[in-house]
């Protein structure tokens, strides 16, 4: 065989070779079917429960120091309760107070309402996230006040107050208010005491 034809027949073999190779690359590297799996991660910028109800208290103390009834009475479910008991009968306002419609009069009839001037102090709570939606803080505050206001002792007026309570707010989440409420609220007054008038 020529040196030539060696040549151009071991070139077109080469060709064939590479060209087959080309093709079944070609073939063997088109993908089938490939499945991608893709993960999401929320990340929530919001306040924690215990930073929310925190936040939740601090401003039902601002409220009650405000006298701002209609506030006040925002903060509750509207089945929440209110529970007065204590020294004295709290005034005459020892009892159970229920439905918001109740508490917004409570508010607003009790001495904190009634007062000229009336005053909350020395607060401290501590807070307990029970569970996803629920709450509890404990905590305990004075409350003073002055002013002409008739309590529900016969006979008894005072010009001037003051007590101690210790208080047991139970929070729950509501979704639809996108705001912890309060559910069950108890004021135990300590001390009541209070300056009659004369």
């Amino acid at each position: 065989m020529n040196p030539r034809t060696a040549l151009a027949a071991v070139g077109a073999v080469a060709l064939l070779v590479g060209g087959l190779a080309g093709y079944l690359y070609g073939i063997d590297s088109t993908p089938r079917e490939t499945t991608t799996e893709l993960s999401t991660v929320t990340v929530s910028t919001s306040a924690s429960a215990y930073d929310q109800v925190a936040e939740s208290f601090a401003d039902h103390m601002l409220f009650l120091s405000e006298r701002n009834a209609t506030a006040i009475a925002s903060q509750y479910t509207g089945n929440g309760t209110v529970y007065w008991y204590g020294v004295l009968g709290v005034g005459g306002l020892a009892g159970f107070y229920n439905s918001t419609r109740n508490i917004l009069t409570l508010m607003r009839e009790s001495f904190i309402g009634n007062e000229t001037s009336f005053a909350i102090g020395n607060v401290t709570r501590t807070i307990a996230v029970t569970s996803a939606n629920s709450a509890v803080v404990n905590s305990t505050f004075d409350v003073c006040g002055q002013g002409d206001y008739i309590v529900a002792i016969p006979g008894s007026l005072w010009s001037a107050f003051n007590a101690t309570v210790s208080a047991r707010d139970s929070y729950v989440y509501s979704a639809s208010e996108n705001a912890w409420l309060i559910s069950n609220e108890t004021w135990d007054f300590t001390n009541f005491n209070t300056q009659p008038i004369g």
